[in-house]
C-alpha cells in the first residue's frame, strides 16, 4: 500500500476489489496508477499494479476472442441499450460513446448478438449494449424491456413508431437519435432540427462519421444516469481531481461509508463547500443530502 496516498487512491482501490468485470478492474487499476504517489518507496508497488493491469489486459483479450457472445449479459450499473434496424449505424455510435470495438460494415445486419461497451464521462461509467437490428432474429426484447434507457438510432422519424410497437413493455427512457448527419445538406438538416423542435422529440441529429453532436450526447447521457460526483478534499490540501460517484440523494454518511466502512464512527466535523451547501466550507451532520459536484472535508479523531 503507497505512503501518503489521498482518498480518491483508496476509492479506487475500493472500486477495483468490488469491480465484476474485466473492464471495470481495468479502468480503476489505471485509475490507481495515475493516483499512486511516485517517489521511491512506491516504485516496487507501483510496479506491481503496472503487472497486475498487464495481466488483466491479456486475459481479456484472450476471453474475447473465445467468447461466442451468447451468454446472458450481467446488468452493471445504469444501463442504456442502443436499437434500431439495419445500418442505422448502432454499431459505429457504440464505438464512438464506448471503450468497445465492434464490427462495423455497410452490409446489412453485421451485429449478429449484443456487444457491450462501457461509458466513461466527467467521472461516471455506465453501460452501453449495441443490440442486433430489430429485424433480426437474434435481437433480445429482455435487453430492451429492462434497460435504464433505450437510445432509439434511426435514419427516418417513421421508425420511432416502428421501434414503440416492437418493444411496448421497454420501461426505461428513451433518447432518440438521428444519425448520418453527414449524408444531408444544410437544408435538410434544418429541416430535421425543426422536426425534433416541433414534435418535441428527445434527442439529436448526429453524424459519427463527422462527429456532429456527438459530445452533446455524451452530456445528455450523463444526465440521464442521475449519478452524482463528490468531491474529496484533506485538510488544508487542494480537491481531489478524481470524483468519487454516488447514487442520487447520498448524504454525506454515504460518502464517509464508501471511503471505508465504519469511516463514519470516526467523522467529527464535516466541511461542505458546493451545490448543496449555503455557503463554502459550510459545518453539516452526516445526514446531510449531497449533490453534484459537492467539495467535501472531513475531519476525524
Amino acid at each position: 500500500m503507497p505512503i501518503n496516498a489521498g482518498y480518491e487512491f483508496f476509492d479506487a482501490e475500493k472500486k477495483y476489489l468490488e469491480a465484476e468485470s474485466a473492464d471495470d478492474k481495468i479502468f480503476y487499476l489505471e485509475q490507481m496508477l495515475k493516483l499512486s504517489p511516485k517517489h521511491k518507496s512506491s516504485e516496487k508497488f507501483n510496479a506491481e499494479l503496472k503487472t497486475r493491469l498487464k495481466k488483466l489486459k491479456e486475459k481479456q483479450e484472450k476471453s474475447q476472442k473465445k467468447s461466442s457472445g451468447k451468454k446472458g449479459i450481467r446488468k452493471q450499473g445504469f444501463q442504456f441499450v442502443l436499437i434500431g434496424f439495419t445500418n442505422s449505424g448502432k454499431s459505429a455510435l457504440l464505438a464512438k460513446l464506448t471503450n468497445a470495438q465492434p464490427k462495423i460494415s455497410e452490409y446489412p445486419f453485421t451485429t449478429t448478438h449484443p456487444e457491450i461497451g462501457t461509458f466513461y464521462h466527467e467521472g461516471i461509467k455506465a453501460q452501453i449494449i449495441d443490440q442486433p437490428s430489430l429485424n433480426s432474429e437474434n435481437f433480445d426484447i429482455g435487453l430492451a424491456n429492462n434497460s435504464d434507457c433505450l437510445i432509439y438510432v434511426i435514419t427516418s422519424f417513421e421508425e420511432i413508431e416502428k421501434i414503440q410497437k416492437q418493444t411496448p413493455k421497454a420501461k426505461g427512457k428513451k433518447i432518440i437519435v438521428v444519425n448520418k448527419a453527414d449524408k444531408l445538406n444544410e437544408t435538410q438538416k434544418r429541416k430535421v432540427r425543426a422536426t425534433i423542435k416541433s414534435k418535441r422529440i428527445d434527442g439529436f441529429l448526429i453524424s459519427t462519421l463527422s462527429e456532429e453532436n456527438i459530445p452533446e450526447l455524451k452530456s445528455k447521457l450523463f444526465q440521464e444516469t442521475g449519478l452524482i460526483r463528490i468531491y474529496m478534499k484533506e485538510p488544508g490540501k487542494p480537491a481531489s481531481p478524481t470524483p468519487m460517484v454516488l447514487q442520487p440523494n447520498s448524504t454525506v454518511k454515504h460518502v464517509a461509508e464508501s471511503i471505508l466502512k465504519g469511516f463514519s464512527k470516526n467523522v467529527t466535523e464535516v466541511k461542505v463547500t458546493g451545490p448543496s451547501s449555503k455557503f463554502p466550507n459550510q459545518k453539516v451532520g452526516l445526514n446531510h443530502v449531497v449533490k453534484d459536484r459537492d467539495v467535501i472535508e472531513f475531519h476525524t479523531r
